[in-house]
């Protein structure tokens, strides 16, 4: 089955292709110090990765579990999950308004501020990061955590919170939940956490076991982002259904940070977060998070169970009665009908 609208296509990788050999012919032209070898290297490898990952991998292709909702065996464990998705991207702001008169603008745009960092460790593209309105959003979304969001401020206060390792999730967790992390809580970067799709603004920046270095938004510091679950880029053997099985273990693992915590935060991705619930909610239940995406900075919460199986080890359900939407609600645009036990494509 096909998972839905993905974030954008393909047109991004002849684009950055372009940018790079513009770039390089003109190196010459700058003065020494202005640039790092390591920087182009490391860009120019996860460009040719990304190309190679765009063409080949099966990460959308997953077949989800067997339904959770005729799961006979006793419940183990529960935690509440709250599910944050990330403001929106410069790869958004460029690809996802539709393709009418203002797009070329856009796409010179993205282009040229593309260009002028190419010999940079940084890109608009391969991990985007958060665009001047997913700032705003993430700013909004504050205000609402420090002043009328009680219920969502009561999670907080005994959550572990983890972002995937993409740069706009993390900056919108920081910036959404500066209060309640204060200057010692950590958040924890996660790689099973990076986004279902195929496309290079879902590729890290950060290397295994690295924390994530997102722009300093609004003076939060990444200083307390965590990179010890962070094993690097998806890998193209594998499809996003290993990262949501992934997830669901470290959740209720013992060797978690999670552990003791009865709320886990989770700053994420559309397409993460639809999948999962369509993977882990039972599959004659009805809800919208199975057909429509989390609008940007949108906050989503339900109680996800760990179930003993026949077999001696686990399976995971969301409480159906459980999901409720704290903050933003859902888009309007649904993808594909979604029929269960599908198998996405």
């Amino acid at each position: 089955m096909d998972l839905g609208q993905q974030d954008g296509g393909s047109p991004d990788i002849i684009l950055l292709w372009g940018a790079v050999a513009v770039a390089l012919s003109v190196l010459w032209l700058l003065p020494p110090g202005k640039f790092t070898v390591d920087a182009l290297l490391h860009k120019c490898t996860l460009m040719t990765y990304g190309t190679v990952y765009l063409l080949l991998s099966k990460d959308t292709r997953l077949q989800l579990p067997a339904d959770p909702g005729k799961a006979q065996g006793r419940t183990l464990k529960k935690k509440r999950i709250v599910f944050v998705r990330h403001g929106e991207s410069v790869w958004n702001e460029c690809f996802n308004k539709g393709f009418g008169p203002l797009f070329p603008l856009r796409l010179v745009r993205g282009l040229l501020g593309e260009m002028a960092m190419i010999l940079l460790l940084d890109s608009l593209f391969i991990d985007s990061p958060l665009s001047v309105e997913g700032r705003a959003q993430a700013r909004q979304l504050q205000e609402y955590v420090e002043g009328s969001g009680d219920e969502l401020r009561n999670h907080t206060e005994q959550a572990v919170f983890v972002t995937s390792c993409l740069r706009r999730a993390v900056s919108t967790c920081l910036v959404a939940f500066r209060r309640p992390l204060g200057e010692s809580r950590p958040v924890w970067a996660l790689s099973c956490l990076q986004e279902i799709s195929r496309n290079v603004d879902t590729l890290a920046l950060a290397p295994a076991g690295a924390a994530p270095q997102s722009d300093p938004v609004d003076g939060a510091s990444c200083s307390c982002v965590v990179g010890t679950f962070n094993s690097g880029n998806k890998g193209l053997l594998l499809n996003g259904g290993h990262r949501l099985q992934e997830f669901c273990e470290w959740v209720f693992s013992d060797c978690s940070p999670a552990t003791l915590a009865p709320t886990v935060i989770v700053a994420g991705h559309s397409l993460w977060f639809r999948t999962f619930f369509q993977a882990y909610l039972p599959h004659t239940a009805y809800h919208e998070c199975k057909s429509l995406k989390i609008v940007n900075c949108g906050v989503v919460t339900f109680e996800l169970e760990m179930l003993e199986d026949g077999g001696g080890g686990a399976t995971y359900r969301i409480d159906a009665d459980s999901v409720q939407s704290l903050y933003g609600g859902f888009e309007k645009k649904a993808a594909r009908r979604w029929k269960p036990g599908a198998k996405h494509d």
